[in-house]
This record gives structure tokens, sequence and C-alpha cells, in this order.
């Protein structure tokens, strides 16, 4: 990774152009989904947060960023979506909706909590508590990723 510009990251200039406005005038963005290209060059959506840790001459130097990917969930969001449009057309329950509905509702909720701990106000006061309760909610978030994976494995 340290071979790479965080440039080859983006797949459009604009996006880390505006990122780069925010930090000069802001010092920090809040939480938001991006897409970056992985390292095979397919996209991959984060969840990231971004703060300029120090400043050289008025220009950001050193960021801190987190990035949590959330790729999974975005690809469970439109199957949800497809399957609720061809059920819409065909008519009846399903289940397998109903619970892929309830889970991402489950992980819209989690993924508020976790924007919220990652604003970069209040990364400096977690303490041991916090940062305790924030790995509980990333792994509530893996098992609730790895559950709708394995429900769209079966649904396929």
């Amino acid at each position: 990774m340290l071979a790479h510009s965080a440039w080859d990251f983006y797949f459009d200039r604009t996006e880390r152009e505006v990122l780069i406005h925010r930090l000069r005038s802001r010092g920090d963005c809040p939480a938001e989904e991006i897409c970056f290209r992985n390292k095979d060059g397919l996209p991959v959506w984060v969840l990231s947060t971004r703060t300029v840790a120090d400043f050289k001459d008025g220009q950001p130097e050193m960021l801190i960023s987190t990035a949590i990917d959330v790729t999974a969930q975005r690809k469970a969001h439109t199957r949800l979506r497809e399957t609720k449009d061809t059920e819409s057309t065909a008519g009846g329950p399903n289940i397998e909706r109903d619970r892929m509905v309830e889970m991402s509702e489950t992980l819209g909720s989690l993924l508020q909590r976790v924007n919220q701990a990652l604003r970069p106000d209040n990364l400096p006061q977690m303490g041991r508590t916090e940062i305790r309760e924030f790995s509980l909610l990333l792994e509530k978030m893996k098992m609730l990723m790895s559950e709708l994976e394995i429900i769209g494995l079966l649904g396929k």
C-alpha cells in the first residue's frame, strides 16, 4: 500500500479534490461512504472518517483515517431492493426478504452508532468502556454481514 499514492485508490479524482478542500478548510471529514479501488481495480465501498493529524505550512501533511468495508452490506441492500421489486410484481410474502430487511435495518442502526463513535471530536474522549462497546458493535456488524451473505448464497 505504501507504493501507491492515495490518488490511486479513487475512481473519480474530483472526490479526492473535494476531500482535500474540506480538510484544508475544516481539518476533518465526517464519516461517509465512499467508493475506493481495491488492488485488483474493483470497487470497494467503505465507511470512512479522515482527520488532519498535522499541518505543515498551512497544508495538511498527515492524515488519520479509519475505513470499514461496507461492500457486502451495499450488495445486500441492492439484492434486497431487487427481491422487493420481484416480490411486488409476483405478489406474496417472502420470509427470506423479511429477515434481510430486519438485518439490514439493524446494520443501519449499528452503522449510525459506529459513525457517531468515529466522529473526530469523539475519538480523543473515548475511554476503555467506549472502545470495548465500539469493538462489540463491529463484531455484531460482522455477524450480521455473515448471516446476510449466507442468506444471499441460499437464495441463489
